[in-house]
């Protein structure tokens, strides 16, 4: 039997990282993520699709947009969706769903389905957290038991998104899909002598902190044995994150053409973070607004950071008996760890320049 893990899709987020015209086309690029993977799942001959929360990006779900989810999990039959909410669309209403959308007992802690070679799902919204409604977890030893949750296993106790780890240890769990985490893992974690959980991510990275690949994974049971899990993407594009020093650089020109070299190898379609990192000497124009909006010439779009620090020769300040020369001077006599020393002299420097301060 083949399975699907996914989640965290976060349909109908806003994109305040793009423009407007790009993040119009990201939002309708990520929903057509979803409808590219309910038509796999048709075609492969996928029983069920377990979609671990955050299937919206917030509970006001624009109806035109439910419409378009169902019609897409509705085309995929004989396809089964299973769906527990996550924190994002915990209070979601999703009314006249097709009958291959199934959820678990909402306001009531966990539901159960068979679907079929011993297999059963089992999942609780995310909504129904208490310690009462995992305490009364219970599974059969004889099945394979696929529970889906979506919450955070290295959280906090006091916070409402962390599993409570106990409850579900040596309760006959064979896999524990989750969604909460972004980034997918690719090797599954022990959860017991009997059961493995993994996050499978989401199926596009969305903000400039979800780099990497991103998609979702197919699993293959066979006799309540998990034989084999694959990872597999559709995404459109993805986030990526390059960092550029710039030490050597004398000009902005320089940074120009070492951002470029350093991506000369990137897809023209993905969304870049440009971070400058190193130091740079005084009074170079670094010029971010421009250097983003030439590379986005070539690529989907691209963000310019700058990590870099100011770095000063300290011994040329020597006999330089101006207000600047001082402050370098006088900075020197303290024992501060140099990475702390440098960050006050550029922010001094700045401030003594009446330039804008970024803290």
């Amino acid at each position: 039997m083949k399975v699907i893990h996914t989640g965290d899709i976060h349909l109908g987020s806003p994109l305040h990282n793009l423009p407007r015209e790009k993040e119009q086309l990201r939002k309708a690029e990520i929903l057509d993520g979803f409808r590219r993977v309910c038509a796999y799942a048709k075609d492969s001959g996928v029983t069920a699709v377990l979609i671990a929360g955050d299937l919206f990006d917030d509970s006001d779900v624009e109806s035109s947009l439910i419409r378009e989810v169902f019609f897409a999990i509705e085309s995929a039959k004989p396809t089964l969706f299973f769906y527990v909410t996550g924190n994002h669309d915990k209070h979601v209403l999703l009314e006249n769903a097709p009958d291959n959308f199934l959820r678990f007992s909402q306001n009531h802690g966990w539901g159960s389905y068979s679907i079929g070679e011993g297999i059963t799902v089992t999942g609780m919204d995310f909504a129904d957290f208490s310690a009462h409604n995992f305490g009364a977890l219970s599974l059969s030893p004889d099945a394979y038991n696929i529970v889906l949750l979506h919450g955070d296993m290295q959280g906090k106790r006091e916070d409402k998104e962390t599993l409570p780890v106990e409850y579900l240890q040596n309760k006959y769990v064979d896999y524990l899909a989750l969604g909460h985490i972004h980034a997918p893992d690719g090797v599954a974690k022990r959860l017991d002598s009997r059961g493995r959980y993994r996050y499978c991510g989401c199926l596009e990275g969305k903000g400039f902190d979800e780099v990497g690949k991103k998609g979702f994974f197919l699993l293959e049971i066979e006799r309540g044995v998990l034989i084999d899990e694959k990872f597999y993407t559709f995404a459109r594009r993805e986030v990526v994150e390059k960092r550029v020093d710039i030490s050597a650089c004398n000009s902005y020109a320089d940074i120009e053409r070492a951002a470029e070299a350093a991506l000369c190898a990137e897809s023209k379609e993905n969304v870049i973070k440009l971070v400058l990192c190193g130091t740079y000497k005084e009074g170079m124009r670094k010029e971010l607004a421009l250097l983003s909006s030439r590379l986005c010439q070539r690529f989907f779009h691209v963000k310019a950071v700058d990590e870099s620090r100011l770095y000063i020769d300290a011994n040329s300040y020597a006999n330089d008996c101006t207000e600047r020369g001082e402050f370098i001077r006088e900075t020197q006599r303290y024992d501060i760890e140099p990475s702390l020393k440098d960050e006050i002299l550029e922010v001094g420097l700045k401030a003594l320049a009446g330039e804008e301060i970024d803290l």
